[in-house]
C-alpha cells in the first residue's frame, strides 16, 4: 500500500512539472518598442539642396527657388520610417535679391515663419532600411507639410538608396500655396499658380 502511494504522488509530481515546462514554453516576452532595433538617420542641410518650382500666369513664366537641403532625423525601425524634416526659408533665393525680399517678407514673412517642415509618419518601405545597399527603392509617400504656420497633407515620391552608412534620399511632392497663403505671390504683374513643386536630395548617415 506504502509502495502504491508512493508511486501515485510521484506521478502526480511528474505530470506536474511537465505541465509547468509546457507553460513556460507557451509563455513569450512581450516585445516593447525598446526591444525592436531602430537607426536613426541624420540628415545635415550642407549635404544636399531644395528646390521649388513655380509656374507663373501666364504659364511660360517660370520662377525657380532655391536652399539648403532639408535637415533632421528619421527613425527606421525594420521598413517603417518616422520623422521630421526641416528646410530654412530665411536662406531661400530666386536670383533675384529685389524678388527674394518681396516674396520673404511680404509673403512667407521667414521673420515670423523661418521653417518650413515635412512631417512623415509611418513611411513604409518595401525592405528593410538596413537592406537597401546597393538597392534604389521608389516608394510614394504622404506627410504633413508645414509652411507659413499653416499645415497641409501633401503626397510624393521618393528614391532612396544606401551604401555602408550613408543614405542618400530624393523626393517630390506638390503643394497648393492658398493652403497655406493668404493671396497668390505676385511680381511684376505676374501671379504664381496656385501648385507648388518641390524637390529636395538628401544624405544621412544612420547611426
Amino acid at each position: 500500500m506504502k509502495v502504491f502511494l508512493l508511486t501515485f504522488i510521484l506521478a502526480i509530481a511528474v505530470n506536474a512539472a511537465d505541465k509547468a515546462k509546457t507553460s513556460a514554453k507557451a509563455v513569450e516576452p512581450i516585445k516593447t518598442i525598446e526591444s525592436v532595433k531602430s537607426e536613426n538617420i541624420e540628415f545635415k542641410a550642407a549635404d544636399g539642396k531644395t528646390e521649388f518650382l513655380a509656374v507663373g500666369k501666364p504659364a511660360m513664366i517660370k520662377i525657380n527657388g532655391e536652399a539648403q537641403s532639408a535637415e533632421g532625423t528619421l527613425t527606421a525601425v525594420k521598413n517603417t520610417v518616422n520623422g521630421i524634416l526641416t528646410v530654412d526659408l530665411t536662406k531661400l533665393t530666386t536670383k533675384i535679391d529685389l524678388r527674394d525680399d518681396h516674396l520673404k517678407n511680404k509673403y512667407l514673412e521667414v521673420d515670423k515663419f523661418p521653417k518650413a517642415t515635412l512631417e512623415l509618419v509611418n513611411l513604409e518601405l518595401p525592405t528593410e532600411v538596413s537592406k537597401l545597399t546597393d538597392v534604389v527603392t521608389t516608394v510614394p509617400f504622404k506627410g504633413k507639410f508645414t509652411l507659413h504656420g499653416k499645415s497641409s497633407e501633401v503626397a510624393g515620391i521618393a528614391n532612396i538608396s544606401r551604401y555602408a552608412q550613408i543614405v542618400s534620399a530624393q523626393a517630390e511632392f506638390t503643394f497648393n500655396i492658398t493652403d497655406h497663403l493668404d493671396t497668390l505671390p505676385t511680381w511684376l504683374g505676374v501671379k504664381v499658380a496656385e501648385s507648388v513643386t518641390v524637390k529636395t536630395n538628401l544624405k544621412g548617415t544612420a547611426k
